[in-house]
């Protein structure tokens, strides 16, 4: 019986395991050194780095598993760059979508414009389209003189988003819309100055 691995703490059998050595003597299995090597050219016990000669006849695995790292670097990158380029593809749909929905609020098309606005789960409010196509939902409500939706659907919209100044300006008008001054004084104490 030989001395145990400072890697996994077997013993090495003499004759039988293939064994190195760093500067200080510390032993080590050979397919140990091989894994540790990967993370740290220096001995796990005493931080000395292994000689060049012991290095070398890593050589060819370590370069393998450094291209495997660079490789797997590599496609987390084009995986994160498609997700980006997904994202804005989605962001430019999703505008051209609003766009179509403020051409039929223009041409005074109200029942279709909110049609389209059901493809959005009002439960979807967690993120940015979500919250628009509620607001869209709200003003809607306020230019066909609906003020109770518009304020339903913007309230909504205010409680999960606080800083969402057109939601308190339309909430405000529609307040003012059935008398309730005090509501409509409140919602738009939220909206800028130049919003108001």
């Amino acid at each position: 019986m030989g001395n145990s691995c400072i890697i996994c703490h077997m013993q090495t059998i003499e004759g039988l395991d293939k064994i190195e050595k760093c500067p200080n003597g510390h032993i080590v299995h050979f397919e140990c050194l091989k894994e540790w090597l990967i993370h740290s050219l220096n001995c796990p016990l005493c931080n000395d780095k292994y000689s060049p000669h012991v290095i070398s006849k890593f050589d060819a695995y370590l370069s393998t598993k450094e291209r495997e790292k660079e490789e797997a670097f590599k496609r987390q990158l084009e995986e994160k760059e498609l997700k980006e380029i997904q994202k804005i593809g989605d962001k430019m749909v999703f505008l051209k979508f609003v766009k179509s929905i403020e051409n039929l609020i223009e041409l005074e098309k109200y029942e279709d414009a909110l049609e389209r606005l059901e493809l959005y789960d009002q439960n979807q409010m967690k993120d940015y389209q979500g919250q628009t196509a509620v607001f869209l939902k709200g003003k809607i409500n306020y230019i066909r003189g609906r003020y109770d939706m518009a304020i339903a659907n913007l309230f909504k919209l205010v409680k999960k988003n606080f800083s969402y100044p057109k939601a308190f300006y339309y909430l405000g008008k529609s307040y003012k819309a059935l008398g309730l001054d005090d509501k409509a004084k409140w919602a738009f104490e939220r909206v800028p100055e130049t919003k108001a």
